[in-house]
């Protein structure tokens, strides 16, 4: 379907326009001009349809166009709007005349238009009809009704607002919103919703879409309009310019559906190994894994590393960790490249400097060392110049000696140069942060995957992985704890806080060997050895920690103390009790002084953190042992009540302050 205007401003003519499609001898009493087209073939309908308040006279063609040429005044006054339609050729000429009154009548003549209909078929295979479409309503009397009318524009307060002329502010308002422009897409849809049902009523599998390709979603190239001469042409075997565009568009859209066929073969490859362990881990809801990567993470950081391996390819763990390898050796190249870039950068910037200050000052230096002077007035000329002298020499010795230049380099050229090179580290530059950002997801991407497949292992090997506390999600083997202190030149720090580990992990041991309460021993080893070691012991003791690797170290490896240590599983009720006896004892610390007085911000505020509390038995032991820092395990109103009273009592205890009296200079 096409929808265009004939239009006066465009030089069309609406009695031109009807006698070419109904091909008849028209006279257009508005210029006096006779339209001819009586010899016209392939026009095998032609009729006009009224709507309600139409004259009947209006059933002739030539009395309703020449009345519509002498409505319109106006020179560029809009005459008619044509709608082309393209026919099935699969129906007769009886069941497209019924087809088009049925489109026409429902969306044109009932709406108040009155319809020229023409349909040509040259026998072609190219069936269409015109419908020209007047653009005035009809009143009841059967005149010509207005297109438009004016509308008064109103302030807020309902008055009509005036132009600097004194005339009242106005808009044009359609009548019929015949005009408005969602009507093309009304008009196209109940075309294809009229073919369709149609096709179905007379047995035809055909189904039609009035959308474009693109807002179907569908990745095919539209063909062009051949026209009638080229149309003519082709019918009769010659090839055409438009002919050929659509033989190209049809041989591309044979591609384009070849191509999609191999894409959507691609795009659902079978499976990586990888992958599929991965879903695995995050599938089973149920298991400690799942429950430690949902507390950590999201389901939305799952979708994006699945989605990354998935779109990158990679199928193990060892093709992430080479393609992040490459990528910072990528990084290592492009930032030699810029730093090389930037050393040729400055050379050629100081030599153009250098060149810059040899012409400026060369004159200069001329007459200082023209032939034929006295010794005291080269030297008197010396003095006065000696700045521009002595910045040529320089110059000379950098141009000549130190660089060996021939001849004297181009001030131009050496912009050009320098503005390549600056270009140049720009581009590196945008390539650098491409790249790392490459490495960054690689190194979060492949560190994520790791971290579920190791929880996945864990699980299959028949251990029950919790959820560590604190940062020991990421907690590695202590023999490779060993190997990065190592290397950090830590040693001895090492293994003094190995062996406070193990004496931790032997503290829980025969507590629990021996029967001991559960919240009490819990307690007692917080209390004993700090939250933070007593969650990293739990931790090592819930994970088996490192009992898989160390199993086939050698015996002389001192870390082989820590796999004993760590080589039972506590009970479930332990390990519930630590989580729930660590959280009730975390709450709000305060600061002393050296004389137990809570310090104080600049507000006079209580100085406060929050941290352990520990039980009221073990604070007092360590304010008896002198550490003023430490609170009784009060509960936190009590605390903040103590607090803000030692804070008070300080303050009133202190004398209070006088000001001097000031002088006067007539007191003296």
């Amino acid at each position: 379907m096409n929808i265009n205007i004939i239009s006066r401003g465009k030089g069309k003519s609406a009695v031109a326009a009807a006698a070419y499609r109904a091909g008849e001898s028209i006279k257009n009493e508005y210029d006096g001009q006779v339209h001819d087209y009586t010899s016209k073939k392939g026009i095998v309908h032609a009729e006009i349809l009224l709507p309600e308040n139409a004259s009947v006279e209006y059933l002739n063609r030539s009395e309703l166009w020449n009345a519509v040429e002498k409505i319109e005044k106006a020179k560029n006054a809009q005459l008619s709007r044509e709608v082309r339609l393209a026919l099935p050729n699969v129906f007769s000429l009886e069941q497209n005349i019924n087809l088009v009154h049925e489109y026409v009548r429902q969306n044109f003549v009932d709406k108040g238009m009155c319809a020229d209909i023409c349909i040509h078929d040259r026998g072609d295979g190219n069936p269409h009809a015109h419908v020209m479409l007047t653009m005035r309503p009809f009143e009841k009397g059967g005149t010509w009704g207005a297109k438009s009318k004016m509308e008064y524009i109103l302030d807020d307060n309902g008055e009509r607002i005036k132009l600097p002329s004194g005339r009242p502010k106005t808009k044009k308002i359609s009548v019929t919103g015949w005009d408005e422009q969602g009507n093309a897409e009304i008009w196209r849809k109940s075309w294809a919703d009229i073919l369709n049902d149609n096709f179905e009523k007379y047995g035809h599998e055909i189904i039609v879409d009035h959308r474009s390709y693109a807002r179907q979603g569908l990745e095919v190239l539209p063909t062009i309009h051949l026209g009638v001469v080229a149309h003519g042409l082709e019918q009769r075997g010659i090839d055409t310019e438009r002919g050929d565009i659509n033989r190209s568009i049809r041989a591309a859209n044979a591609r384009l559906k070849s191509v999609d066929n191999e894409i959507n073969a691609i795009k659902n490859p079978p499976k990586p190994q990888l992958i599929i362990d991965l879903e695995k881990s995050i599938k089973a809801q149920n298991s400690p894994g799942y429950a430690h990567w949902a507390r950590i993470f999201n389901l939305q950081q799952m979708a994006h590393t699945l989605i990354y391996i998935q779109e990158n390819g990679f199928v193990d763990m060892e093709s992430m960790q080479t393609a992040h390898q490459n990528a910072k050796t990528d990084v290592a190249d492009i930032q030699q490249q810029i730093d090389s870039t930037k050393a040729k950068s400055k050379s050629l910037v100081v030599q153009k400097e250098q060149a810059e200050i040899y012409r400026k000052t060369l004159e200069t230096y001329k007459k200082y060392n023209a032939s034929g002077q006295f010794a005291y007035f080269k030297n008197k000329f010396y003095d006065q110049h000696k700045v521009d002298i002595d910045a040529h020499k320089k110059a000379r010795a950098y141009l000549f000696e130190e660089l060996k230049l021939d001849k004297f380099p181009s001030l131009k050229k050496l912009s050009g140069e320098i503005g390549e090179l600056t270009a140049q580290e720009k581009s590196l530059r945008q390539e650098l942060k491409a790249k790392q950002s490459d490495v960054y997801n690689l190194s979060t991407i492949t560190h994520n995957a790791r971290m579920l497949l190791g929880y996945n292992e864990l699980e299959m090997q028949g251990n029950i992985p919790t959820i560590p506390s604190g940062n020991l999600r990421f907690m590695l083997s202590y023999h490779d704890t060993l190997t990065h202190a190592q290397k950090r030149g830590e040693t001895k720090e090492y293994f003094q806080s190995l062996s406070l580990d193990i004496d931790c992990a032997d503290f829980i041991r025969r507590g629990i060997e021996k029967g001991m309460d559960t919240t009490s021993l819990v307690k007692e080893t917080l209390t004993t050895y700090g939250k933070h070691r007593a969650a990293k012991v739990v931790a090592a003791f819930a994970n088996n920690a490192s009992s898989s690797q160390l199993a086939n170290h050698d015996s002389t490896d001192p870390t082989m103390q820590t796999h004993q240590a760590f080589q039972f599983i506590p009970s479930d009720f332990f390990m519930q009790k630590f989580g729930e006896t660590a959280d009730s004892m975390q709450s709000i610390i305060f600061k002393y002084d050296n004389k137990g007085v809570p310090l104080t911000d600049e507000n006079g505020q209580p100085t406060q953190h929050f941290g352990w509390a520990f039980p009221k038995e073990a604070a007092e032991q360590k304010l008896w042992a002198g550490k003023k820092d430490w609170d009784v395990g009060l509960s936190i109103a009590d605390r903040i009540a103590m607090a803000r009273q030692k804070v008070d009592e300080q303050k009133n205890n202190q004398p209070p302050r006088t000001k001097p009296k000031r002088s006067n200079d007539h007191e003296l």
